[in-house]
């Protein structure tokens, strides 16, 4: 019997076998597909770069020439650009001013043997049918081999199984999100026009549309290639009528400066789609099982937070696990601690996101302000996992109500109807926001 049986072999099954191994703590990562597979998400923050870092996989990223990414770029649909470099904002423990521009297939499976390497036992190429149960604790998983079923036994289960949440469905605890369903088309090209400003090149650049929480993504992938994706609300998508290709141009020549981007380019592979942008589950925790990274919570990754979040909740999850390990307690109750420090880092991206949502142009006057510059940086770097920390929030609060109480408000008509009072309950975390 190994201790934990972790389902998935992406960043966070990856991460998590890696954390673990390096604690003495035997696990079996089981991957149903074979790496390399193709996945969307190619863009870093840099607090991601602490992880590498711990787990030995900082020179892999180095020696693979992975884009280097300095910094973002927001282009208004007037042709405004406003830019922010992660070096305004030094972080402790990380020693370069850059995180990473990634093809997916390729990290990912880098990362898969990075845990490998590490102590992990892998299985690829084999999907779980189910995780196993005695009474109310996870105990293994049925596995599919051949023309028989197989069970491994574990002391725990570790769901890493991303947007498939095996044991959310198994378990019925899957809660889509009430306000955020967006839907992205996106394609790789040659020959993007990257950035007008030379400095700006390895950027990921963000394009605001003027379409209700529309907007574009630019990700360069290596020196030839880069990830364009448009993003709306999924009933703006289906009310057009038309193929793929004309709703993605419709999109890029509705702002100038990604227009320009995309003139000279060429697209090399076929488009793709992506939905059910944003769920949570109930409990992150149970006894003998966590999920962690997208198997527990998935927002809307307009701040490259997906593999950060899937990263950190390993770390925080293989720390619960050693604890729990050695007192022979692997209980809902001895668990509950990661949860909460999950949930708290979560839902301060989800509230973030909101806000940005509400804002969208306008969110440009935080990012000018000198005031909120660096809070802002201190975000989308992914450094937060207090509420209490990022007073940011409030202010960006306090400035829509302003726009929205002021009769006729030069800016009322730029913000968009998100709500922002309701927040589900499957998103609410230990730390909440202050009450207005």
């Amino acid at each position: 019997m190994v201790d934990v049986v972790i389902i998935g072999g992406g960043p966070a099954g990856s991460a998590m076998g890696s954390f673990l191994s390096m604690k003495g703590i035997s696990n079996i990562i089981i991957e149903k597909e074979i790496h390399p597979r193709p996945h969307v998400g190619e863009s870093m923050v840099t607090s991601s770069t602490r992880i590498f870092e711990e787990i030995g996989f900082l020179p892999t990223m180095e020696k693979e020439a992975f884009v280097h990414k300095f910094g973002a770029s927001w282009h208004e649909p007037g042709g405004r650009e406003f830019q922010i470099r992660f070096e305004e904002f030094p972080q402790e423990g990380i020693r370069q001013p850059y995180t990473y521009h990634v093809d997916r297939g390729k990290f990912d499976l880098l990362l898969f043997k990075n845990a490998q390497r590490l102590g992990s036992q892998t299985i690829q190429g084999v999907g779980v049918k189910q995780v196993l149960f005695e009474e109310d604790r996870a105990v293994g998983v049925r596995i599919r081999l051949g023309d028989q079923d197989v069970d491994i036994p574990a002391k725990m289960v570790v769901d890493a199984s991303g947007r498939s949440t095996i044991l959310g469905r198994q378990l019925n605890t899957k809660k889509n999100d009430p306000i955020f369903n967006q839907y992205a088309v996106h394609a790789w090209y040659e020959n993007v026009a990257r950035g007008e400003i030379p400095i700006s090149e390895d950027y990921i650049h963000i394009y605001f549309l003027p379409v209700e929480r529309g907007w574009a993504w630019q990700i360069p992938i290596n020196e030839k290639i880069t990830s364009m994706g448009i993003v709306v609300e999924r009933e703006v998508f289906r009310e057009f009528k038309g193929d793929m290709e004309a709703y993605f141009n419709t999109y890029v020549a509705s702002n100038p400066a990604l227009k320009k981007a995309l003139e000279p380019a060429t697209r090399v592979n076929e488009f793709k789609t992506e939905g059910d942008y944003s769920y949570s589950m109930s409990s992150f925790v149970g006894n003998g099982f966590l999920m962690v990274g997208d198997a527990a919570r998935f927002v809307d990754p307009i701040f490259s937070s997906g593999v950060s979040i899937a990263l950190y909740s390993a770390k925080f999850a293989a720390e619960t696990i050693e604890t729990a390990l050695k007192a022979n307690n692997v209980s809902e109750e001895m668990l509950m601690p990661y949860e909460k420090k999950l949930r708290g880092g979560v839902s301060v991206w989800y509230e973030f996101i909101r806000l940005y949502y509400k804002l969208l142009p306008l969110f440009t006057h935080f990012i000018q302000s000198k005031k909120y510059r660096l809070e802002i940086l201190r975000l989308l770097q992914g450094e937060v996992f207090e509420r209490s920390e990022v007073d940011i929030l409030d202010a960006m609060r306090r400035y829509i109500e302003t726009v929205e109480k002021t009769e006729n408000h030069i800016f009322k008509k730029q913000l968009s109807s998100i709500p922002l009072d309701e927040i589900p309950e499957t998103i609410l975390a230990s730390s909440q926001p202050t009450p207005h």
